[in-house]
């Protein structure tokens, strides 16, 4: 199986009520460490707030496939003087997760950090229990470089945090990653 087309597109005040419909998924909140049964309109004003007047420190774009807004990837913590981000995805539609999609955006979003945004260094955390996410994370080529011990609690109970890291030159070396798929 391929992995499948994707586009990465900045959000957009229409894209507001798919987020909404996230916000309802209690599987995709408890993912993705969004607070469960908040209020609508604290949604709509977080939603309307990072979409207007984003973070100077990150680029989050939307994931498009189908012709439909499926989730958002980010490049957090962005250093332009140390030229580093930290890696972030989620997928809001669950009809789209274990299909490769988060595989071909973070792809997308590799090349963007590497290639338009002049990074030396991508990192990621992963949950000891996410299996998903660090399965991707690894598929995507990213390194473990380390492990904060009981750090967060996710899913109600402590655990660890792994430490991921991939450099330019690694990236460079994964012909695969720079697909256009």
């Amino acid at each position: 199986m391929g992995v499948p087309n994707v586009t990465l597109r900045p959000l957009n005040l229409a894209d507001i009520q798919t987020m909404l419909e996230w916000s309802r998924d209690e599987e995709f909140c408890l993912a993705n460490g969004w607070p469960l049964n908040q209020p609508q309109e604290r949604w709509e004003e977080t939603f309307l707030r990072m979409i207007n007047n984003p973070p100077v420190n990150l680029i989050r774009l939307g994931i498009e496939a189908n012709d439909s807004l499926i989730g958002y990837v980010d490049l957090g913590e962005l250093n332009p003087l140390e030229a580093r981000a930290s890696f972030g995805i989620a997928i809001g539609n669950r009809g789209y997760w274990g299909k490769g999609y988060g595989l071909a955006a973070g792809r997308a979003m590799l090349r963007h950090g590497f290639e338009k945004q002049g990074l030396d260094r991508i990192t990621g955390e992963v949950h000891a229990s996410n299996t998903k996410s660090i399965k991707l994370l690894e598929r995507l080529g990213f390194a473990r470089e380390g492990v904060l011990r009981r750090h967060e609690t996710y899913r109600g109970e402590k655990q660890d945090v792994y430490l991921y890291g991939m450099l330019k030159e690694e990236f460079d070396a994964r012909p695969e990653l720079k697909l256009l798929k």
